[in-house]
């Protein structure tokens, strides 16, 4: 019979005797019943140019200039050192669990904005680049791409 592997990190936290465990439950509990979504927020066409931009489109040649995945990715360093710093100050009663929530979403969209702002491969198709665009503009709209990104919380549940 095989066995499921699980991980776990510790927060470093010191329950101590003088602790009372339902009030640090108490505190520690809202952490499981919200998420932070961080992604972009706009209408139908902006949709379907970024998730075009994001995956590519073999029909219209267009290659993949992941900005969302990407900037997902470039923000779990910054935002698991914060979420291991902000934990203890939770369970010590110093931190509200909502105050690390804005700061897990605005970490995230920070690091995903500046992550848009870097894109600069692949380069630009021969017949894209001859329409002239501009310099080093990849993507189309992205003025309203980038004021679309955002964030917010949301219970978990959804």
């Amino acid at each position: 019979m095989s066995r499921k592997r699980t991980r776990s990190r510790r927060a470093g936290i010191e329950v101590t005797g003088e602790d009372i465990l339902t009030e640090l439950a108490a505190r520690l509990r809202p952490l499981m019943q919200q998420k932070v979504r961080i992604g972009m927020q706009g209408d139908a066409e902006l949709a379907m140019i970024a998730g075009v931009h994001e995956y590519g489109s073999v029909k219209m040649n267009i290659p993949a200039r992941s900005f969302i995945g990407s900037g997902k990715r470039k923000g779990q360093t910054p935002i698991g050192k914060l979420v291991r710093a902000s934990v203890g100050e939770i369970a010590r009663g110093r931190k509200r669990v909502d105050e690390l929530m804005q700061e897990i979403g605005e970490t995230g969209l920070d690091r995903m904005v500046k992550n848009f702002d870097r894109i600069r491969q692949p380069p630009l198709s021969a017949r894209y680049a001859r329409i002239k665009r501009g310099p080093n503009k990849l993507l189309q709209r992205d003025e309203d791409l980038r004021d679309s990104l955002t964030y917010d919380v949301v219970p978990r549940s959804e």
